[in-house]
């Protein structure tokens, strides 16, 4: 049976480590991280705080994140992509992909990065932790429950992987809004896929969403 796991991670070996250490105070959303066939992940996530201007400053030398773009600016926060270089002394993306899990949430804030994650089981959960252990990641284990007892999770099963993915990206981009601030061939090569394929993941994702809401 699969597992939820709510963890905290130091954020001193992980990617951001140099642009947080410049602004500890700054707190971080990770809205989604996926990655192409070519390349390393790319992250998407919401900045908050008081010192956006010298985070932003303090992301372009740090080595472990290139290709920041900023995406949206809001009152007091801002949406930022950027893709991961490798630089970090340690990238657990491939880790926990490899391992079957999946991010339902991930925050940056009190000098912690703090997840929240389902593994298939508490055997992979024990190979997560111990890969961090292995390479000195500071990794606390804060609650662990069946994922069966979360009905935020059980819904959020309804949409396939790369369904969520495909809408995240697109809402991210400003594909609903009026008018479009991205194309269907921009979210495809984002996704490394066809604009075909990129079109059945939106229609199929936002179909089961409206029979889910609406029955």
């Amino acid at each position: 049976m699969s597992v939820i796991a709510e963890c905290s991670l130091d954020p001193d070996r992980l990617s951001f480590a140099t642009a947080l250490s410049a602004t500890p105070a700054i707190e971080l959303d990770v809205e989604r991280v996926y990655r192409t066939r070519s390349a390393m992940p790319v992250v998407f996530c919401w900045a908050r705080g008081d010192d956006l201007d010298t985070f932003e400053s303090a992301l372009a030398d740090d080595e472990t994140v290139t290709d920041v773009k900023r995406l949206s600016d809001a009152d007091d926060r801002r949406l930022y992509r950027a893709r991961l270089t490798g630089r970090a002394s340690v990238v657990t993306y491939d880790a926990w992909v490899d391992l079957g899990a999946a991010r339902l949430e991930m925050r940056y804030v009190d000098g912690r990065w703090h997840a929240r994650m389902r593994f298939p089981g508490r055997d992979a959960l024990a190979t997560f932790r111990e890969f961090c252990l292995d390479h000195d990641l500071d990794f606390q284990l804060d609650r662990l429950y069946d994922s069966d007892d979360d009905d935020t999770e059980t819904a959020r099963n309804r949409l396939t992987t790369s369904q969520r993915e495909a809408l995240q990206l697109a809402h991210e981009g400003g594909y609903f809004g009026v008018p479009r601030e991205t194309t269907l061939a921009e979210i495809a090569a984002e996704l490394d896929i066809s604009n075909q394929a990129a079109s059945e993941r939106l229609r199929r994702g936002c179909g089961r969403l409206v029979s889910d809401r609406f029955g």
